[in-house]
């Protein structure tokens, strides 16, 4: 009897906790294929008190990581379309500056491209007043260092840094005063960032389309093939 007293107090001195259990499952990952049985006979309870095997959890769990899987490479592709269109406007874009016969032509293909392939509603471009003085050029004006629109976008012309999202509507005045629609939000960007060549101003009836933390880079090209067709052509 004392022995098998003792033999009792050995079996539940060696009860294992949900810990060890969970590591010891850990290192042998194949015991459950070896153990199939058990699959069938472990339940878990959901919260609605409906019980169901374990292998059959292990399939919902495996439908989910596939769900997930599948609405993630599908927003991938989305994004790999979308740069693609991009690119492929973009290219548009230099094509119609590149064979632009003046500086009038450059102003009207800017606005058209931003328009039918990028949405965009309005466009500014203003150049330094001590490299471009006319005024005879629809969409593209000089920029004198003293006049209201350098004191309104003192900041820009400070830093030389990409502004992007809402815009006040002073300021909307100023750079799309003959814009259809009301602009909502905008985003300046400088021509040849490190000579202060001047600004491009692409504006938005959509208050969101134009957000502070956006990506950059297309403003960035966009700028650069705007500076260089003027800088061309002046």
């Amino acid at each position: 009897m004392a022995e098998l007293t003792a033999s009792k107090d050995e079996v539940a001195g060696s009860k294992l906790s949900e810990r060890e259990v969970v590591a010891y499952l850990k290192q042998h990952d194949d015991f459950l294929s070896r153990h199939p049985d058990l699959l069938e006979a472990i339940e878990l309870r959901h919260r609605s008190g409906s019980a169901v095997s374990l292998i059959e959890k292990q399939v919902d769990m495996l439908r989910a990581k596939n769900q997930r899987l599948e609405d993630r490479m599908a927003r991938l592709l989305e994004a790999a379309r979308e740069n693609e269109r991009r690119t492929e406007a973009v290219q548009r874009l230099a094509r119609t500056l590149i064979r632009a016969p003046s500086l009038a032509a450059v102003a009207a293909g800017l606005v058209k491209c931003m328009r039918e392939d990028f949405g965009i509603d309005a466009v500014f471009v203003g150049v330094a007043s001590s490299q471009f003085k006319r005024h005879d050029i629809v969409g593209i004006v000089p920029i004198e260092p003293d006049g209201r629109l350098a004191r309104a976008f003192e900041d820009f012309f400070r830093t030389r840094l990409i502004e992007c999202g809402p815009i006040a509507e002073d300021k909307a005045a100023l750079l799309f005063g003959k814009a259809v629609d009301s602009i909502a939000s905008a985003a300046v960007v400088p021509l040849e960032k490190e000579k202060s060549f001047g600004m491009l101003a692409l504006g938005s009836s959509d208050p969101k389309r134009f957000q502070p933390r956006q990506g950059k880079l297309f403003l960035e090209l966009t700028a650069e093939l705007v500076a260089a067709a003027i800088r061309a052509r002046i």
